[in-house]
């Protein structure tokens, strides 16, 4: 383990353009969290939305509110969730966990609901260092993937 001397000289350094985007990619997704502040995946006040099992309502109530909002995707994650650019981004995309961001059809091979519910072959749950997405919110995403993904 490192003598408290050695992390000082160490984090002193550090370049500070390095510390202050290490700071901001921490923060991005801590954004949206909390009561009052509608960009977390409920509507500000504590209450989850009712998502259909349609690519707009999931848009519309999860990934813009959730994902986009909150500074993970974009500009932090790996690929853009906003609007117009989300589906073409998901729907039949290799993911790095060896399966697709979302195979039409099937749920359990779609990288995008097997984070959202926790599943431990895609590593960290999904949306990050937020609260968990309803039942009813993967219940749509699941819904929406067995019906084929359409983009509707």
């Amino acid at each position: 383990m490192k003598q408290r001397g050695d992390l000082v000289r160490m984090w002193r350094g550090m370049p500070f353009w390095l510390l202050f985007i290490s700071g901001l990619s921490f923060t991005a997704c801590q954004q949206g969290q909390g009561p009052g502040n509608p960009a977390g995946p409920d509507d500000g006040n504590g209450n989850t939305p009712t998502v259909e099992a349609t690519f707009s309502s999931i848009q519309k109530n999860i990934l813009t509110p959730g994902c986009v909002n909150r500074g993970c995707h974009p500009p932090a994650g790996p690929m853009s969730l906003r609007e117009g650019e989300a589906y073409q981004n998901l729907v039949n995309r290799p993911s790095a966990y060896g399966m697709p961001r979302v195979d039409p059809g099937n749920p359990n091979n779609s990288a995008l609901y097997l984070k959202v519910i926790g599943d431990s072959r895609t590593g960290a749950r999904m949306p990050l260092n937020a609260p968990p997405l309803s039942k009813q919110q993967t219940d749509a995403i699941r819904t929406w993937i067995e019906n084929g993904a359409k983009n509707d």
